[in-house]
């Protein structure tokens, strides 16, 4: 099994929010997408994550994900381990992406840095043939992604690289709002971070759009240079 993106987040709707845009359009374009959330969140202020599983659930239909995977680590306490590293190693091994979508390097809530670091860490070891992992009682082979790119998100981080979302920023919106307990029965219970949370998320993506001239663009950071067999490529 080969895939173009699997997209990491340490909580149920980290990637919505941050990188929806990237996944609808890769979709669209035939591509096969995977979500692997961390953690249920289960210690988000609002909703459980009985109610969590059924919006990840919800949201997934709504992006047309390939699969979606929950690695049941423990919200508030995603931690760098032995154990941990090898838990992303056979995801990563079991889909062979092309790419990987990490959460923020650094930003508001801890888990999202440690999140980005295991990671990281983890796409690269799973290139290494001596780290044995399996899947349904079968040997993996090893795979190391083409790249890791880190999505943005609460804290501003100037990007390495913004894709344009134009075309679906408005269904991006309608992803992040099958979250209802975070983003619609919260803001009803008038919960200005949340409604705040919504705006900002548009106001990001118009910030970068402009820097390239279009109306939304999602931003993400680089581990290593970005190559391209041609300048006109990246006009």
């Amino acid at each position: 099994m080969s895939i173009d993106i699997l997209a990491f987040g340490a909580h149920p709707d980290d990637v919505e929010c941050a990188a929806a845009g990237v996944i609808l359009k890769t979709i669209s374009k035939a591509g096969k997408v995977v979500i692997a959330d961390l953690t249920r969140g289960e210690l988000g202020s609002f909703g459980d994550e009985h109610s969590r599983n059924r919006e990840a659930a919800a949201a997934s239909k709504k992006l047309g994900l390939f699969a979606r995977e929950q690695l049941n680590l423990m919200d508030g306490n995603i931690e760098n381990t032995h154990e941990n590293r090898l838990k992303v190693i056979q995801l990563i091994r079991k889909y062979q992406p092309k790419i990987i979508l990490a959460n923020a390097i650094f930003d508001r809530h801890s888990d999202h840095k440690k999140a980005a670091d295991l990671i990281s860490e983890a796409s690269f070891l799973s290139g290494l043939r001596k780290i044995e992992t399996y899947n349904d009682g079968q040997l993996q082979h090893k795979w190391r992604p083409g790249a890791v790119y880190h999505y943005i998100q609460d804290y501003f981080i100037k990007p390495d690289v913004v894709v344009d979302i134009s075309d679906f920023f408005n269904q991006k919106t309608e992803v992040i709002r099958a979250y209802d307990t975070q983003f619609v029965s919260a803001a009803d219970a008038s919960a200005a971070g949340i409604l705040n949370l919504l705006k900002q998320i548009e106001s990001t993506n118009q910030i970068f759009g402009r820097a390239i001239g279009v109306k939304y663009a999602e931003g993400f950071t680089c581990e290593r240079y970005i190559g391209t067999k041609d300048l006109m490529d990246l006009i």
